[in-house]
């Protein structure tokens, strides 16, 4: 959903692609599908995860939490009447992102060659890099010391993870959506008074849940269809 953020959107497409790939065993190995799939989700939900912010103030990732502190800093208030009472502040980061996409035609297009230089470094070099950063992104958020181990730990479990066969992006998308799935869980039930029916009660809603429903249903199809396919060429 264009609303989720960046980090829903790029494990999301992760294993819509691995789903439908014809070759879902290379996924994990730098396989192409499996690196422009992320990709193209992560930069192509940028402007949606704005409208949730600007419309009714529900930032989608850590970028549109940032911009509405930044907004609630400077005493503008987000919601339907932003768009008529301060158009130009509105529209202003949906122009400048479709300027900035133009531009990036010019300047990212011809430097992908040389940049893609990267993935020959050795991981040797490259593992300790992302460590760091890692450690100190997790660090600076909250100055906590508590946030670098608990990286460590979850460094750890991913390690564990991709060696028994499970799937990190799984792990990693229940990370992120476990407390939002909480929060508003409890949020609709104090608002409907304890009603369940109240997660039917929108046409949008039911839409989604009926997407929701056909996305696992056909994942557990393939994933029949390819255990015979694999057991016949044993």
């Amino acid at each position: 959903m264009p609303g989720a953020g960046a980090a829903i959107a790029s494990f999301v497409a992760y294993q819509q692609s691995r789903t439908y790939s014809k070759t879902p065993e290379k996924y994990g190995t730098g396989h192409v599908e499996g690196l422009v799939a992320p990709e193209s989700a992560n930069n192509g939900v940028t402007s949606g995860t704005l409208i949730p912010l600007l419309v009714i103030g529900i930032p989608g990732g850590a970028t549109a939490a940032i911009m509405l502190i930044v907004l609630q800093y400077h005493d503008v208030t987000v919601g339907p009447d932003l768009f008529n009472d301060k158009p130009q502040l509105a529209y202003a980061p949906f122009t400048a992102m479709a300027v900035t996409y133009f531009l990036m035609i010019f300047t990212i297009m011809p430097l992908a060659r040389y940049m893609s230089k990267i993935t020959v470094v050795s991981t040797t070099y490259m593992a300790p890099v992302i460590i760091s950063f890692t450690l100190v992104g997790a660090f600076v958020s909250r100055d906590y010391m508590f946030d670098m181990y608990l990286a460590l730990v979850f460094g750890i479990i991913g390690y564990v993870a991709r060696k028994t066969g499970y799937h990190v992006a799984a792990i990693l998308i229940g990370v992120i959506l476990g407390p939002m799935l909480e929060t508003y869980f409890i949020r609709a039930l104090k608002m409907s008074q304890g009603d369940v029916m109240v997660l039917f009660s929108s046409n949008l809603g039911n839409v989604l849940w009926v997407g929701l429903v056909l996305s696992v249903g056909i994942s557990l199809y393939m994933e029949k269809r390819k255990k015979p396919a694999k057991a016949g060429d044993g």
